[in-house]
């Protein structure tokens, strides 16, 4: 029933009335014909709940006639089709009843061809009102999408004139909806630097393709961003939205990471150290190339003073003490040397603390296990934050490990009672086990275990700590580590989930053995708690970004299905130029629906990248991938760090380009990206991955753009492959560049496309 005609036809002559229905269902297998003798009758089924597709009504009738009729019709049913179908004709009739509104006008003749030419008329009548609703509905679900995006948009015409603009883009300025809507956009940013907006909005008109900037933006100070420019003939279709948030966000995050690995390096380096200054001088030096302070100091306790052992180049001969007791009541480094805590102090003069150097305005102490004290200062108020004081906790942990080497190796028993010391003191949560088998009996915790995880010292001695602190789901990951370190291996900073008497907590887990071939070993949690949730919280947002895609996807192909759908069946009883045209629209439509959803699928920052074999995942990509006859040479024998699904997702699209540009026999090779430029045979570890093919190359005009969104070279790219490719790679935090073919791949004459992948962390496979 859903494409069938429901004609009601209106004739005071039944026996008419039912031969022109018996005619018209032998005609016409679509239309379904009802008919009344009364008009009134006919009026209660127009407006009743019965379905009428189209009326058709005779002119003469008792005490009414065809147009009254239609009058009647048109008071209920302002866009029903009507065909006046009469055997009373006229011009005068005709122009009356074209003016009066009817959708067609037929007078009735001899034979059964006028049942033909009826049937026609009456399915163009309702073909056109059909769509003519579609067409309205569309633009009224295409209005109701542009208010439900979270994205700000407006509209210009070709004269940049604002057509449309939703809430969002109106909240960015000083008007109102109704006022924007006309003004040239120039005059909506005035006197502002512009120049970027306008050249994108220029770049995209004059070449018909979608442009993609991230900038400052000129009506709202401290805001970026991200402008998607998409033209037509007449004009342009502008979305944006604030992403400043997840700039910052991404770039502190990255920050972040960069240097927590870069402090676990420092552990690394620390084990080269052979004495204890060699310890504190480099603590200095790491906390000014890694955590930028400026000026910092390490002090010592010899004697029940705080002596300076390493200092920064900047700070002046006055600016510290020769010595400080560790009983001072008004010096920072005394106080957080006796309270075992770190102390961060946004502003000296709101204290009662007697700085070094007057000038000192806020600073950050850190108990150095519990030898001495880490302190940065500086000159202006509010330079240092928690996330500082928890990277200094980190550099200071990590040293106070290494300090402890070192005086073990200088005295392994004057080393025990010190260690015993940096026991009690350390700030982070500490326990001391034997382990038996797989089972870590506890010997000894510290305070900050008491107090991290709830239990006494009473309770756990004797006991297995794992049996506490160990959730159930975690129980194999437990006993792998506990192997770990019964041969010997030190865990250096592993995240671990473990729980507390109020409830889960994570933490990064330190463990190191007493001494080399005994089973006796320490624990050290570091608690990252908070920093876990800030992942958490963006792994929310990620997770929203994804919810919006999903809405996206449904929003926009749902009505793209549908315009495809009545395409096909336009497309099978229309022969017209514009069929060919209709199609390839709504192709790339199409296509640009499923790159722009990959877009914000794989907009995110990778969090929790796993070790992914990379010729598992390569091999993988090209099998899904339509490659033809073209051959796969993968070279590697490692694993990167990565999100699997985005990886693949980047192989796929450069494999997909490669055969789309280098033809079916194309050769691709992955290989290891070596250290100098060009080489890619490397004995140490990889600096990260190439993947190179043998096809025509990239034009040297094109190689600037060649990651740009929107851009492509082939007739029917939609110029989102490579651009998916680089948001991949930025995801991950790799860089990518377009680089030069080796002559293995592309053949003497040099040709080829390759694409190197760096900033990549190697793994062992």
């Amino acid at each position: 029933m859903g494409n069938r005609i429901r004609a009601l036809l209106v004739d005071d002559d039944e026996s008419v009335a039912e031969l022109t229905a018996t005619y018209l269902r032998r005609v016409a297998d679509d239309i379904e014909p009802v008919y009344e003798t009364v008009p009134s009758n006919a009026l209660d089924r127009v407006t009743g709940d019965e379905r009428i597709d189209c009326v058709v009504s005779d002119y003469d009738m008792p005490r009414t006639n065809g147009l009254e009729f239609l009058d009647a019709v048109r008071d209920v049913e302002p866009d029903l089709p009507f065909v006046l179908f009469t055997g009373k004709g006229s011009e005068e009739i005709a122009s009356e009843a074209i003016s009066a509104g009817v959708t067609d006008y037929l007078q009735k003749g001899t034979g059964t061809d006028q049942y033909e030419v009826l049937a026609n008329r009456v399915e163009n009548a309702v073909a056109q009102h059909r769509a003519e609703r579609e067409a309205a509905e569309a633009n009224e679900q295409v209005r109701r999408i542009f208010e439900r995006i979270t994205d700000a948009f407006y509209a210009l015409d070709e004269d940049w004139e604002i057509t449309y603009v939703n809430r969002q883009a109106a909240a960015f300025t000083d008007y109102d909806r109704r006022e924007l809507v006309g003004r040239d956009i120039r005059s909506v940013f005035g006197d502002r630097k512009a120049e970027t907006f306008y050249e994108s909005f220029e770049r995209a008109f004059d070449s018909q393709r979608p442009v993609t900037v991230e900038c400052e933006s000129v009506l709202q100070d401290d805001t970026w961003l991200e402008v998607r420019v998409y033209p037509s003939e007449d004009g342009l279709s502008v979305y944006f939205r604030d992403v400043s948030e997840r700039k910052r966000a991404q770039m502190e995050l990255r920050e972040t990471k960069r240097k927590i690995q870069a402090l676990h390096e420092v552990a690394t380096r620390a084990v080269a150290c052979a004495t204890a200054q060699d310890v504190y001088d480099l603590a200095v030096e790491a906390a000014e190339e890694i955590l930028a302070f400026d000026l910092c100091a390490v002090d010592e306790v010899v004697d029940g003073e705080l002596v300076p052992q390493a200092v920064s180049k900047g700070v002046p001969t006055d600016g510290y003490y020769a010595t400080t007791s560790v009983d001072a009541e008004r010096n920072l480094a005394a106080r957080a040397y006796r309270t075992g805590e770190s102390v961060v102090v946004r502003d000296v003069r709101a204290t009662d603390l007697v700085p070094a150097e007057t000038g000192y305005r806020s600073a950050l102490t850190v108990p150095f296990g519990a030898s001495g004290v880490f302190q940065a200062v500086s000159d202006e108020p509010d330079a240092f934050d928690a996330d500082d004081r928890e990277l200094a906790e980190l550099l200071t942990t990590h040293l106070a490990e290494a300090l402890s080497r070192v005086e073990s190796e200088r005295e392994l028993r004057a080393e025990r009672d010190r260690f015993a010391a940096l026991f009690e003191n350390l700030p982070n949560a500490a326990v001391r086990y034997d382990l038996r088998g797989d089972d870590p009996i506890g010997a000894s915790v510290n305070p900050a275990f008491e107090e991290v995880f709830g239990w006494s010292a009473d309770e756990i001695v004797g006991e297995s700590v794992d049996d506490f602190i160990l959730p159930d789901d975690r129980r194999d990951v437990g006993r792998s580590i506990n192997r770990r370190v019964t041969v010997g291996e030190r865990i250096e900073g592993v995240e671990v989930h473990r729980t507390t008497r109020d409830g889960g907590r994570d933490f990064l887990l330190h463990t190191a053995p007493v001494q080399e071939g005994d089973t006796e070993a320490f624990a050290v949690y570091v608690d990252i708690t908070e920093q876990k949730e800030r992942e958490r919280t963006l792994a929310r947002q990620n997770e929203r970004l994804e919810e919006f895609a999903s809405v996206v996807s449904h929003d926009l192909r749902n009505p793209l299905n549908v315009a495809q759908g009545r395409f096909e069946m336009l497309a099978e009883g229309t022969e017209s130029p514009h069929v060919a045209p209709l199609r390839r629209a709504l192709d790339r439509m199409d296509a640009l629906v499923e790159n722009l959803l990959e877009l914000a699928r794989y907009g995110s920052v990778v969090e929790d990248p796993d070790a992914v074999d990379l010729r598992a995942v390569a091999e993988e990509a090209w099998s899904t991938v339509d490659t033809g006859s073209a051959t796969l040479d993968c070279r590697t024998d490692f694993a990167v760090e990565a999100d699997e699904p985005r990886l693949r997702q980047l192989l796929e699209n450069l494999f997909r380009n490669a055969v789309q540009h280098g033809g079916p026999d194309a050769t691709v090779e992955v290989g290891p990206l070596g250290d100098s430029a060009g080489g890619d045979s490397v004995e140490s570890p990889p600096a990260g991955f190439y993947v190179e093919d043998d096809g025509p190359g990239v034009r040297e005009d094109d190689r600037g753009r060649i990651f740009d969104h929107g851009f492509t070279t082939a007739e029917e790219g939609t110029g989102f492959g490579l651009a998916i490719v680089a948001d991949v790679a930025d995801t991950h935090g790799w860089n990518v560049r377009l680089g030069r073919s080796t002559a293995r791949t592309s053949g003497a004459d040099g040709t080829g496309a390759r694409f190197e992948f760096s900033g990549v962390t190697v793994r062992e496979r």
